[in-house]
C-alpha cells in the first residue's frame, strides 16, 4: 500500500510539474545558440571565387559587398609608394554563382569616400549600387559596408534612409558585443588577426548573445601566410557545433526580429509579421513561430 502511494504522488507530482508555466530566462540565436559569426569581404574582385570557396567547403557564410560600377572591369589602384594595385573584378553574370550561398550587399557603386562627398553623392552611390545588384541578382540588399571604412552619423542616418539596415566600417572592437547603431557597426577584426581571438571566442560560455565579427579583402590573401591561416580558421570554426555561421543581413534581421518581441510579466508574443524566434525558458530552449505566444509564471 505505502508504495501504491508513493508512486500516486510522483506522478501527480510530475502532471504538476508539466502544467506549470515556464519563466522567461533570454533570447537565443535559431536551436538555442548564443554565439554567432560574420565574415564580410570588401569589393567584389575575383579572390572572392576562392573565399567563397572555402566558406562553402567549411558550411560557412559570407557577406560580399561590391563595388557595382566596376563588376567586370580590371581597375587600378594608386598607392600612396607610387605604385599602383590592379584589381579584376568578378563578372556581372556569376555574382549569383559566386555567391550562391553567401549574402551579397553594397559598398559604393564606385567606391568613393562618403566622408569626401556630398550627401546628393553617397545617395547616388549607394542608389546605384542597390538597383544594379538588384538587378543582376533579383534580390533585395540590406547591408553595407563603408568605402574605406569612413562614414559618420549623418552619413549613417542619410544611408538607413535607403532602406540599407546595417553598415560595417573598419574600426575593430576585438570584442563580441554589438553596437547600439547598426548602422555604425564596428566589427572584432580584420581577418590578419583571426587566429588571435579563435581559441578565446570557441571557450566562450556566456549565456548572452554575442557575435566575432571579421572582416576583410579577398585579394589580400596573396599573401600565403594570410590565406593558410584563413584555411586553419575556417576549419576549425567551422566544426564548432555552437556557433551560428550567418550573413550580416540575416544576423540583422534576427536582432530586429527580437525587438518586435512583446514580453511582460505574464506572457512573450511573437507578432504575426514578425519572423521565428527562438527563446530559453526554464523549461528549456524553445521555438516562437509569428503569431505565437507563450504564458509565463508570475
Amino acid at each position: 500500500m505505502t508504495r501504491h502511494i508513493i508512486l500516486t504522488c510522483v506522478l501527480i507530482s510530475l502532471l504538476l510539474s508539466c502544467n506549470e508555466k515556464p519563466s522567461f530566462i533570454d533570447f537565443t540565436y535559431p536551436k538555442g545558440k548564443t554565439k554567432a559569426l560574420v565574415l564580410s569581404y570588401d569589393d567584389g574582385t575575383i579572390q572572392d571565387i576562392e573565399l567563397a570557396k572555402l566558406f562553402d567547403e567549411n558550411s560557412l557564410v559570407g557577406t560580399f559587398n561590391l563595388n557595382s560600377k566596376y563588376l567586370g572591369a580590371t581597375r587600378g589602384w594608386p598607392q600612396q609608394n607610387g605604385d599602383t594595385i590592379y584589381q579584376r573584378y568578378v563578372p556581372k553574370d556569376s555574382l549569383t554563382i559566386i555567391y550562391k550561398n553567401h549574402e551579397i550587399a553594397a559598398h559604393g557603386a564606385l567606391h568613393k569616400n562618403f566622408t569626401g562627398i556630398s550627401s546628393e553623392e553617397v545617395l547616388e552611390e549607394i542608389n546605384t549600387d542597390l538597383e544594379i545588384i538588384e538587378k543582376l541578382t533579383n534580390r533585395e540588399i540590406i547591408s553595407m559596408a563603408y568605402p574605406f571604412g569612413s562614414t559618420n552619423d549623418s552619413i549613417a542616418t542619410l544611408i538607413a534612409s535607403t532602406g540599407i539596415k546595417n553598415g560595417r566600417t573598419v574600426d575593430d572592437t576585438h570584442a563580441f558585443d554589438f553596437p547600439r547603431n547598426y548602422m555604425m557597426w564596428h566589427p572584432t577584426c580584420h581577418d590578419s588577426k583571426v587566429l588571435d581571438y579563435l581559441d578565446s571566442y570557441l571557450a566562450l560560455n556566456d549565456k548572452k548573445l554575442s557575435v566575432f565579427y571579421v572582416w576583410g579583402h579577398s585579394w589580400e590573401f596573396g599573401n600565403n601566410e594570410r590565406w593558410e591561416n584563413m584555411i586553419k580558421f575556417c576549419k576549425k570554426i567551422g566544426k564548432s557545433k555552437d556557433i551560428w555561421s550567418v550573413s550580416h543581413g540575416k544576423l540583422t534581421n534576427y536582432l530586429l526580429a527580437i525587438e518586435n518581441v512583446q514580453i511582460d510579466k505574464r506572457q512573450i508574443i511573437n507578432p504575426s509579421y514578425n519572423a521565428p524566434i527562438w527563446i530559453n525558458l526554464s523549461s528549456g530552449i524553445e521555438k516562437l513561430d509569428p503569431g505565437e505566444s507563450i504564458q509565463l509564471k508570475r
